[in-house]
């Protein structure tokens, strides 16, 4: 069993480690790339992202992006009016990241 000086002293340890701990610069911090899913728009993303902005996340580090034709085709093999495939999902948010 603990002793009450055992956890007191614990419990000191723990506070001072937690009060010396830093955040990381925004320069330190991953950039975060929010894709919508089929159908959808980026603007689902503004809660979220307004969230991290809360939490300490620099608007510059968070994208939210828009696929062009967000609708899926009904077969990814065959082409469709309005609609896009998965390797072209895949291009476009390569082309917006790099």
């Amino acid at each position: 069993m603990i002793s009450r000086r055992s956890l007191f002293a614990q419990l000191a340890g723990l506070t001072l480690v937690a009060a010396c701990a830093t955040t990381a610069s925004s320069q330190e911090l991953a950039p975060i790339v929010f894709v919508h899913g089929n159908g959808d728009t980026a603007s689902i993303w503004q809660t979220t992202i307004w969230r991290f902005e809360s939490n300490g996340w620099p608007r510059s580090r968070l994208h939210a992006i828009d696929v062009p034709y967000p609708v899926a085709r009904d077969d990814d093999a065959k082409p469709q009016p309005g609609r896009t495939s998965a390797a072209e999902n895949a291009a476009y948010l390569k082309a917006e990241v790099e």
